[in-house]
């Protein structure tokens, strides 16, 4: 085999899917590293109690986010992908919809903000914390990553994003010297939502003309209908991560759920590295599942094999020096609870197979409706598994429950996958 030309290489470069991919793992990257900056400065700044009061407060926001975002990442990226990205009327009209969409939902949250505010005026610094943190809401409310994505315009994405984490994380470092820093933590922390959603609705209308137009309320309602499926399965995979630290804020001290949070930043940063090849694999897969199941499926498949083997190698040496990351991460009072890590990984790989099950498979021939029925049997499940741990082992069970509801997810999803070749082959055959 000779060498391969320049004329090659430049070719493969230019390809819509490897620039795309490029451009999202350079975020990933700038992603991952930030906060490997950040962390064992912030960890050590607030200690576990600032740190965990800061963790129930994002958890919280975590939700809002989900609410606003909607389903719109998944639902209105493929429309765009699939029809929009070719009609620019249609286009239009679509970011229009999502864009009032938003705003509604932004409102309902901050109204629910307020009633828990009002209800639990006892837990004051928490309650601060959290009113100062809605703030970022505002930027997830008019942020286009599902337009970029759609468009398969990811550089975008990366700028926007870069910019914005660029300048919260130079202010952090500036401004925020001692644990009665919290509130201004908070504040700068949602600094780079608001800088990348406000940054990313101006480059969006300017790179495909875009104007905010007059809809009826009936276009509205079906967007937020198209989105529906993808919204619960989106809220429930929200619950998967998030529901340890809500329950751990329920159960435990403040310092528990400062060590949890930050020792479950392992996982998800590594799963951060996988994000940008989700994102640009669904488009792709979408339209291969659209044109043949099966060979759509196999595709995803061969993909699968090869992710599998690489973050499972990854989270073998993380698993192997747990002890010595997590104490050189974020503190010597965070290293007695560095064996949390191991579980915590298993749930990362489970996750990622189950994106494929799931989201590239299920989501991407355009069964909605299925995925969502997995995941809210499979959040059942994780409400269940999580209090019950909890409550008998505090962070152990917290630790240990992700990885047990992101196995029923597993059998549910694959359960789904299965039926849905059965039928392809069926239908194949009668052809």
């Amino acid at each position: 085999m000779g060498p391969i030309s320049p004329e090659k290489i430049r070719g493969l470069i230019e390809r819509p899917s490897v620039k795309n991919g490029m451009w999202m793992y350079l975020l990933q990257l700038f992603n991952t590293v930030i906060p490997l900056l950040t962390l064992p400065y912030v960890t050590r700044i607030l200690g576990r109690d600032g740190y965990g009061l800061f963790s129930i407060a994002l958890n919280f926001v975590g939700y809002l986010q989900v609410v606003v975002e909607y389903g719109f990442g998944m639902s209105a990226t493929r429309k765009v992908a699939v029809r929009a990205g070719d009609d620019h009327d249609l286009l239009e009209r679509t970011f229009s919809c999502v864009l009032f969409a938003r705003v509604a939902l932004t409102v309902a949250c901050f109204a629910v903000t307020a009633v828990y505010c009002l209800f639990n005026t006892s837990l004051v610094v928490q309650c601060t914390c959290l009113a100062v943190m809605f703030s970022s809401i505002l930027g997830y409310c008019v942020q286009q990553n599902w337009l970029f994505q759609g468009m398969q315009d990811m550089k975008f994405i990366s700028i926007v994003n870069i910019v914005g984490r660029t300048v919260s994380t130079v202010l952090i470092f500036l401004l925020v010297k001692r644990a009665d820093d919290l509130y201004l933590y908070c504040l700068l922390y949602s600094v780079s939502p608001i800088i990348s959603g406000f940054a990313g609705l101006i480059v969006a209308k300017r790179a495909y003309a875009l104007k905010v137009i007059r809809v009826g309320v009936g276009d509205v309602l079906a967007e937020l209908k198209d989105g529906f499926f993808v919204f619960t399965t989106q809220l429930s995979s929200k619950v998967f991560g998030a529901i340890g630290v809500t329950i751990l804020g329920v159960f435990c001290v403040p310092e528990v759920v400062g060590s949890f949070a930050a020792i479950q930043k392992i996982p998800t940063m590594m799963m951060m590295l996988w994000a940008p090849v989700s994102q640009v694999l669904y488009p792709i897969a979408s339209r291969r599942l659209s044109q043949s199941f099966s060979a759509g499926y196999a595709f995803v498949m061969r993909v699968r094999r090869y992710a599998l083997l690489t973050f499972g190698a990854a989270c073998l040496v993380i698993a192997l020096f747990s002890h010595f990351i997590v104490t050189l991460a974020f503190g010597p009072e965070y290293g007695r609870d560095f064996y949390w890590t191991i579980p915590l990984l298993g749930w990362l790989l489970a996750g990622i197979n189950n994106n494929f099950f799931g989201i590239q498979v299920l989501l991407g021939s355009g069964h909605d409706k299925e995925y969502s029925t997995c995941f809210q049997i499979g959040v059942a499940a994780t409400l269940v598994l999580n209090l019950v741990l909890i409550w008998l082992f505090g962070g152990d069970g917290a630790a240990w429950a992700p990885l047990a509801s992101e196995l029923v997810l597993t059998g549910l999803l694959y359960r789904q996958v299965s039926r849905l070749r059965r039928e392809s082959r069926e239908g194949e055959g009668a052809a």
